[in-house]
């Protein structure tokens, strides 16, 4: 009798698992970590795929940054309400953590149900967020093509001009992006044009840029030229710059300072691009797609006609007149081109509108 009570004594004890944690909490059993852990979470650099507009139905991506990540699956999240403004829901799509930097992705959906700014509070691995969606007012009869702008911070409308926000935080990965930023990533190499990589010392920061173009843009009786600055603004909220450099010299060496994707900072920390937006005509979009407006009203395409060939017969303001995907009806457009002037010749072929930065 006493044999067999030792019996069960030992087997139990054989029976208790050994278990070591790390430093995030993550049961390690021997065939590696196996819970998600990031080193942070970067709501403010967050992005949608679509503008909201209040009483409207909303369906969009939401992208958010993180660094640090494991390389550990992870499984779709809760449904989290929308505050400030009701009416919509985010949820975490289920995905696999990049090892480094990479992007959590969520569902968006829903009506909201007042302009203003819809928040959601994010909660990963550990970190907490806010991450902000603004609502539009809804002003009757802005054209859907406007919708395009996902990186604009808001878009408004009063029947003649539209208003574009942006604060410029492009939703790609970049050189000059402080390096505690989750979109930093190092870069050398080949840039635009051929040339070596030649970081420049300017880090992108956040603007405050708003551009009021034309709804309905025609072409002007004195073409005026482009100033030096913001010309345009991209669908990512990036603004476009003329083909020049400062004070007005050529681009030249300049180019080898353009990042990744072809865009680099000035002096303020202003992102823009003088070049093809490569993140749009590359991962975003297709090369013969709507790139953004210039400040005209008109718009931007990219590269290539819809059809993969080389746009023909631009004039000097580097533009042409025929139906595209977003204006059947035939419309002036600029193109991107591989040489100079990049993406605008001798001026404006409308009348510009404004901007503030």
């Amino acid at each position: 009798m006493q044999f067999k009570e030792l019996r069960c004594i030992i087997s139990m004890i054989f029976l208790v698992p050994v278990i070591s944690c790390t430093k995030n909490g993550s049961a390690d059993n021997g065939g590696g970590i196996t819970t998600a852990s990031i080193s942070a979470l970067a709501c403010s650099s967050g992005s949608f795929s679509a503008p909201a507009t209040v009483n409207i139905a909303y369906a969009a991506t939401a992208t958010v940054p993180y660094s640090g990540g494991n390389g550990v699956a992870y499984t779709s999240g809760t449904t989290i309400a929308s505050t400030g403004v009701s009416g919509l829901t985010l949820t975490l799509q289920a995905g696999t953590l990049v090892t480094g930097t990479g992007n959590l992705s969520y569902t968006v959906s829903g009506t909201p149900a007042s302009a203003g700014t819809a928040s959601f509070a994010i909660s990963f691995a550990g970190y907490n967020c806010t991450l902000s969606l603004p609502v539009n007012n809804g002003a009757p009869g802005l054209p859907p093509v406007y919708n395009k702008i996902y990186g604009a911070t808001s878009i408004t409308f009063d029947g003649t001009w539209v208003t574009i926000k942006t604060s410029d935080q492009p939703d790609h990965k970049s050189v000059y992006y402080p390096v505690a930023n989750p979109l930093y990533e190092a870069f050398s190499g080949t840039t635009f044009g051929g040339g070596t990589f030649a970081k420049a010392p300017n880090t992108i920061a956040s603007q405050n840029i708003t551009l009021k173009i034309p709804v309905n843009p025609a072409m002007a009786g004195t073409h005026a030229s482009t100033p030096m600055g913001v010309i345009g603004v991209a669908l990512d909220g990036v603004p476009f710059f003329n083909q020049y450099a400062a004070g007005g010299s050529p681009l030249g060496a300049e180019m080898n300072g353009f990042d990744q994707w072809w865009g680099h900072p000035q002096m303020t920390g202003m992102y823009h691009y003088h070049v093809e937006p490569k993140y749009l005509t590359t991962v975003k979009a297709t090369p013969f797609a709507l790139m953004g407006f210039l400040l005209d009203g008109f718009p931007v395409y990219g590269p290539q006609e819809e059809n993969g060939t080389a746009p023909a017969g631009l004039d000097v303001y580097h533009g042409h007149t025929h139906a595209t995907a977003d204006f059947p009806g035939g419309i002036y457009h600029y193109h991107f081109t591989a040489s100079a002037p990049y993406i605008n010749g001798n001026g404006f072929w409308g009348t510009p509108g404004t901007v503030i930065q």
